[in-house]
């Protein structure tokens, strides 16, 4: 085991700090109570070294911050992480919503319940369904009742490496020596495995223990992995191609065109893997120790076969991603390598889509570019896939609406338009004959026949508008028609505030006719027609206001040319306006004002339009009947 190496440090007192790692050679002899507390204190470094092992791999595998070293142990014994994790490397086994608790909010309210243990063997479900050896579960009870946490941690271990050997996980990490533990960390973790009473599992030998429980034949399998571990350290490319490829070596996926990258790749892992060893014992070759401290197992040379090989296929990914070409990108999505699930040809495009702005997003919140993840190659699928399903669905009902529009039933129609797949705006069914008319003179616009959803949906939502003009106008509602009037679904122009109850009067006016004519309803052109005539007429008044303004200045200024100069303004709409009557003009209007003043008691009162057009009438009757005297 492991601990061997403690016994052989055993004799040795090494100085060391709080805080550092393991002991270091020194050159006191110790007492053999000493050599005890050493051993035991190595024990407890080396376990929390695996502890904080196994947290960074689940952190890497679930995306989220666990629980400390030292509290680890106890944030596993409601399963919750454990189930969580089975989610991640078996979703079909343990779907999300199948974990009791899954915010933990029962757990860190009241403590453990029995059904916690359903996560637990969630776990354990998901581990057979991959294939783990039995050899390497731990009970329910290990986790629950916390009997046996280390054994809960070999399996997390073994676990990893598994996952890793299959393409579902990443590497796990050798920390031993690389991080640091207080003397009370590493006191308190002695305490707790004296509590156990069970000797620590041989976290190195897990490999050994996989390749042996996996193979029919052992002895071969070792020899052929011994070979890899030799042609790599040689580093000849092609007799490290030549000894991957001995059968006896039960490796998967090998692709001649990785051939350079499997030795560079297997080569920096090996050298790794020797530091790591010669890192727990500074000894170079103790005697008895496992070949495979130094030398990669088939699970990891497996692993990093894998590891290469997805790296490929992402690489693949994005460069069909750079092309923006949907098939090429669907093609390098179907490599077995990746795993990817629920391709569905007919989504291509949607996959290079969704897979583009995820890279882009991905790029913005990075800083730079950067290859697109399994799982994030996953999750864009799925994105892609629903999206699909929607557009397929709504396509369909757009079908139905296209259809019963030409078949010109009213009530018809206006029942395929309400059916929510169409995902269109509210339909109001006592418009129907509205819809009908309306949508079918549009359908016999397209080129094709047919109208697309992102048409229809403009179409109905000013048609339901529309309908509720009409509806307020029934029941002669002003608040309601000018909340309709002025919204975006209707989307008139050149509406203005001050003209709101004209247009109401106006529009309810235009209804009354077009029901005498057989028409129900008021279109969107009518609607529009009543604003601009509206406004227009408003606007004829205000010139008109403006130029009987200007008449009266020209009176206070009692020139004759001046009144006529303003009595000829085209927006005074003045009539049988004259040029030899401008004194007459002058003289008729000036006394008009003088009598209007007199009688309203207001020296400043102005003559109105009516007025004015009186007094021209008057002043040209005066001149006509002096012409007449004169003959």
């Amino acid at each position: 085991v492991e601990l061997e190496e403690a016994d052989q440090l055993a004799m040795e007192r090494p100085p060391r700090d709080a805080g550092q790692g393991p002991p270091r050679s020194g050159y006191e002899r110790l007492t053999a109570d000493e050599m005890d507390e050493k051993r035991r204190q190595n024990e407890a470094y080396q376990y929390l070294c695996r502890l904080e092992e196994a947290k960074r791999w689940m952190e890497a595998c679930l995306k989220e911050d666990l629980a400390s070293p030292t509290e680890l142990e106890e944030s596993l014994r409601n399963g919750v992480i454990l189930a969580k994790l089975g989610h991640f490397f078996a979703p079909d086994v343990v779907p999300l919503k199948k974990i009791y608790d899954l915010g933990q909010a029962r757990f860190k309210a009241c403590g453990l319940h029995f059904r916690h243990t359903d996560n637990i063997n969630y776990w354990r479900d998901a581990m057979s369904h991959i294939g783990l050896p039995t050899i390497f579960h731990p009970e329910t009870t290990d986790i629950y009742d916390k009997k046996n946490m280390p054994r809960v941690v070999y399996c997390i271990h073994a676990l990893s490496l598994y996952l890793f050997k299959l393409g579902l996980a990443p590497q796990i990490q050798d920390l031993y020596g690389k991080v640091n533990f207080t003397d009370e960390e590493i006191n308190h973790m002695k305490c707790e495995l004296e509590k156990y009473g069970l000797q620590l599992p041989s976290f190195s030998k897990i490999g050994g223990i996989l390749a042996n429980e996996l193979s029919m034949d052992e002895a071969a399998v070792h020899a052929a992995v011994l070979a890899i571990n030799e042609a790599v350290e040689a580093g000849i490319v092609a007799q490290t191609m030549m000894a991957l490829h001995n059968p006896s070596a039960m490796l998967r996926n090998l692709r001649e065109n990785f051939a350079a990258v499997y030795q560079e790749v297997l080569y920096r892992a090996k050298v790794e893997k020797a530091s790591n060893a010669k890192n727990r014992n500074p000894k170079e070759i103790p005697e008895g120790e496992d070949i495979y401290d130094r030398y990669l197992t088939q699970a990891e040379i497996q692993g990093n076969i894998n590891t290469v090989n997805v790296k490929g296929a992402l690489e693949l990914v994005d460069d069909t991603l750079e092309g923006q070409d949907p098939q090429a990108l669907y093609c390098a999505l179907q490599d077995p390598i990746l795993a990817l699930r629920n391709l569905q040809r007919e989504n291509a495009d949607g996959y290079l889509d969704q897979l583009i702005a995820d890279r882009e997003q991905k790029a913005l919140e990075l800083g730079f570019i950067d290859l697109l993840e399994q799982e994030e190659i996953q999750a864009g699928i799925y994105v892609a896939n629903e999206r699909g399903d929607k557009e397929r669905i709504v396509a369909q009902a757009v079908r139905h609406i296209n259809s019963s529009i030409r078949r010109g039933v009213a009530e018809e129609t206006t029942r395929a338009l309400m059916n929510p797949e169409a995902q269109l705006p509210e339909i109001f069914p006592f418009a129907a004959h509205l819809y009908q008319q309306e949508l079918s003179v549009l359908q016999q616009q397209q080129p094709q026949g047919e109208l697309v959803q992102e048409e229809l949906f403009v179409a109905v939502e000013m048609l339901s508008a529309v309908a509720l003009v009409n509806q307020a106008l029934e029941h002669r509602d002003a608040s309601t028609f000018w909340k309709v009037l002025i919204s975006s679904s209707l989307g008139l122009s050149e509406v203005e505030d001050s003209n709101a109850q004209r247009y109401f009067d106006n529009l309810l006016k235009r209804k009354l006719c077009s029901r005498d004519g057989k028409n129900e309803f008021l279109n969107w052109n009518d609607i529009q027609a009543s604003v601009n005539d509206v406004n227009i007429l408003v606007q004829e008044e205000n010139n008109k206001v403006l130029a009987v303004r200007l008449i009266n200045e020209a009176l206070d200024q009692g020139s004759p040319e001046k009144i006529l100069t303003a009595l000829l303004l085209p927006s005074a709409g003045l009539c049988d306006v004259t040029l030899p009557n401008a004194r007459r003009y002058h003289d008729v209007l000036i006394r008009a004002r003088k009598q209007k003043a007199q009688a309203s008691g207001d020296a400043g009162a102005m003559l109105w339009w009516e007025e004015i057009q009186q007094g021209i009438s008057k002043a040209n009757q005066d001149t006509e009947t002096a012409k007449r005297s004169m003959c």
